[in-house]
């Protein structure tokens, strides 16, 4: 099967950045989030959705993931099911993104690669459930993930200015950027800053495979 190319703008470290913010966010007001590794970031949304950034080496790179509504791919990153085969004739790194869905029992619904300068799908019909404005893969979804997460938690609603802010710092996030952000009316719930900034630096000490 023939590659094609993704519409994603966004590199790997673009991605690792917004994960790291995410991750920032989710810790301050409680909600679980993965912790990093030299391997993979993993993220997760609701209902089951989820998305992971795997890196192989040698400047490359997977975006893997599978969403619960518009994925019809599901089967092919359980253990024992064939269902759709997303790797092909792709070079044989990007089976590292089968395996991670396996290692975390998920279904798999999208698999691209990314060869230094772009990303690559292999060209199948099934819709893959790949949305650029439902996954933290640009600045413009994960404004609006903070958003929903505002909401959820009954926080105040983000300053759109706060959180640029925010996307900018990246890893190099502080605590007052964070506060700027989350803002409980009455103080409650409580915010907990510093888990946010720990959860931040957790990614800038881990340095891609």
């Amino acid at each position: 099967m023939a590659l094609l190319p993704v519409d994603l703008d966004s590199t790997p470290d673009v991605i690792a950045s917004l994960l790291a913010v995410d991750a920032a966010v989710r810790a301050a007001v409680g909600l679980e989030h993965f912790p990093p590794s030299a391997a993979a970031l993993h993220w997760a949304g609701a209902d089951g959705m989820w998305m992971a950034l795997v890196r192989p080496g040698e400047g490359r790179a997977l975006l893997v993931g599978w969403h619960h509504e518009f994925s019809m791919t599901e089967g092919s990153g359980r253990a024992g099911e064939a269902g759709t085969d997303l790797v092909g004739d792709a070079p044989v790194w990007w089976r590292r993104g089968v395996e991670h869905a396996r290692s975390h029992g998920a279904y798999l619904g999208f698999l691209y690669g990314w060869d230094g300068s772009s990303w690559w799908r292999i060209d199948q019909p099934t819709d893959d459930g790949f949305d650029p404005e439902l996954f933290p893969v640009t600045r413009l979804a994960l404004r609006d993930i903070i958003d929903e997460l505002a909401d959820d938690t009954l926080l105040d609603p983000p300053p759109p200015g706060a959180i640029d802010a925010l996307l900018n710092s990246g890893t190099g996030l502080t605590a007052a950027q964070l506060a700027a952000v989350l803002h409980a009316p009455d103080g409650w719930p409580e915010i907990d800053l510093e888990a946010g900034v720990r959860a931040v630096r957790a990614y800038a000490t881990t340095v891609p495979a």
